[in-house]
């Protein structure tokens, strides 16, 4: 689907994903960053909805044979094939196809974020650093409010830096695994290469050095200055500048 070339948006509906689950996927597999523009959606009574796609993504990876699929969606074998091509699902060896007995009892439904996430505490601490860092949260807790905190999110990028393995990070900030993960992405910070290197505790000189050695410097992004990244040889551009259209190749 990455290759495909699909946007944020798309990659969220065809797999009934968060963008804060999607950020983690591109982190976790070094998927290129997807696009920024929105779904195009088609109306009618027989435009496919979330459901639709998570019951054809979940029966095409199980080998059932498009008439199965077709017949699960109560649509023609060739839409089933269209849409395959579209997202860009692998090809499947004819012999391994087949028409599963029992049918799947419900598709999984769209994930209510809001009744399910963990609510964060008002003010908290962050555990494990060498200097006091508080954190607050907004949304009444659904999220960490980071503009406020700027401090503790500059935090997690020398951090990874460091070496720190990202669940432990998350550990220290009583967050979520993927809250982290969503942050080292604007963050565009980088870690030190080989299993060897990684490690639970911070060290907060050792993340400086390795900064240091990658020439990596700590820059304002120019949309948002509240917030800013590693510009690295790769990466001169801010992930919130390349989003909100400013060109590459800006003098810092």
């Amino acid at each position: 689907m990455f290759a495909q070339g699909h946007g944020i948006e798309a990659l969220c509906f065809f797999l009934a994903v968060t963008r804060e689950a999607l950020f983690d996927l591109v982190v976790q597999f070094n998927l290129p960053t997807p696009n920024d523009r929105p779904l195009r959606r088609s109306g009618g009574a027989r435009a496919w909805k979330q459901t639709d796609f998570t019951v054809l993504l979940d029966g095409w990876l199980n080998n059932w044979s498009a008439a199965c699929i077709a017949d699960r969606l109560g649509r023609s074998r060739g839409s089933i094939w269209y849409q395959a091509r579209r997202l860009g699902l692998p090809k499947r060896e004819r012999r391994s196809l087949h028409w599963p007995d029992q049918p799947r009892a419900q598709p999984f439904p769209t994930p209510n974020i809001g009744s399910e996430r963990k609510r964060l505490p008002a003010r908290w601490f962050v555990k494990g650093t060498d200097k006091k860092l508080e954190l607050t949260s907004k949304r009444n807790g659904l999220e960490v409010d980071w503009a406020a905190n700027v401090e503790a999110f500059v935090d997690i990028g020398w951090r990874v830096w460091s070496g720190q393995r990202i669940s432990r990070i998350a550990e220290d900030y009583g967050v979520s695994y993927r809250t982290i993960t969503s942050q080292v992405w604007w963050l565009q910070a980088v870690f030190p290469k080989g299993h060897k290197n990684t490690r639970d505790d911070f060290d907060r000189a050792l993340g400086e050095a390795n900064a240091r050695a990658a020439g990596a410097e700590l820059k304002k992004c120019l949309t948002n200055s509240t917030f800013p990244f590693w510009k690295t040889r790769n990466k001169r551009q801010s992930k919130r500048d390349k989003r909100n259209g400013i060109g590459a190749g800006l003098d810092y």
